[in-house]
């Protein structure tokens, strides 16, 4: 004779199922929420026509003038963004009091653009979308 067999206790299965999916829904619906509070990230979106074949990712101080570009502060990436492309990195920068995050970069034609990336930050925290098309540069701040 075999031992009988116990049924699976459904009083702690069907519960734990159930608190399991309550959580993936929360963390799903907070996930952006949460990258607000993780260091800072840029993604290029390279959607022009061109390579862009140097990035550069710095923090400024009071008016964003080139001038006022906060020592010891700038980050090289150093791969290029081929067209069509798209690229996350989290630059490593130091921040003492508050700035903005900006991003220079170079197409492989030579032409230059500097844009702002995070008007304002204390933090270093959050994400920076950068789309790049042959006619403009879009920006979308989410950024603390």
């Amino acid at each position: 004779m075999g031992m009988p067999r116990r049924s699976l206790p459904w009083r702690i299965i069907i519960p734990t199922i159930i608190v399991i999916v309550i959580g993936l829904v929360v963390y799903f619906s907070f996930q952006n929420v949460f990258d607000l509070f993780r260091n800072f990230r840029v993604t290029i979106n390279n959607e022009s026509d061109y390579d862009i074949v140097s990035v550069k990712t710095g923090l400024e101080k009071g008016d964003n003038s080139k001038n006022n570009i906060e020592d010891g502060s700038l980050y090289i990436l150093q791969k290029d963004v081929p067209s069509g492309k798209k690229v996350k990195f989290a630059p490593q920068l130091k921040l003492s009091g508050e700035g903005a995050i900006y991003l220079e970069f170079t197409d492989n034609q030579g032409k230059s653009q500097h844009h702002t990336v995070c008007g304002y930050t204390e933090y270093l925290s959050g994400n920076s979308y950068v789309t790049i098309t042959n006619d403009k540069v879009s920006v979308v701040e989410e950024c603390m």
